[in-house]
């Protein structure tokens, strides 16, 4: 399980195009970097994938399921972490990265 994530409020507004396409990119290296290193660690599995995405005015925690033959990781993160470029957000999506190859492996 990740650590527990501060809960951000977001201000109220539209958001334009680059937010949702930068969220699913970093998203996407979130489930390559688990894939590669419990590939590494000698578990040949194709991981499985659901989501649970938050995308409202109020966008909050979001909810990766990464799924391996026989076990099961949550990288629960919230969605200013997720595209946040602070050292405390990448520090966390790391965290949440390492706790789901421990999971899996």
């Amino acid at each position: 399980m990740s650590p527990a994530c501060p809960v951000t409020i977001m201000q109220p507004g539209p958001i334009n195009a680059d937010v949702p396409r930068e969220f699913q990119r970093r998203m996407a290296a979130i489930i390559e970097r688990v894939q590669v290193a419990i590939w590494d660690r000698g578990v040949h599995d194709l991981l499985g994938y659901a989501t649970d995405y938050a995308f409202g005015q109020q966008r909050g925690l979001q909810t990766l399921v990464l799924k391996s033959r026989n076990r099961s990781a949550y990288v629960r993160l919230n969605f200013d972490i997720i595209v946040g470029d602070m050292d405390t957000d990448r520090q966390l999506v790391d965290a949440a990265v390492q706790s789901a190859i421990a999971e899996l492996t």
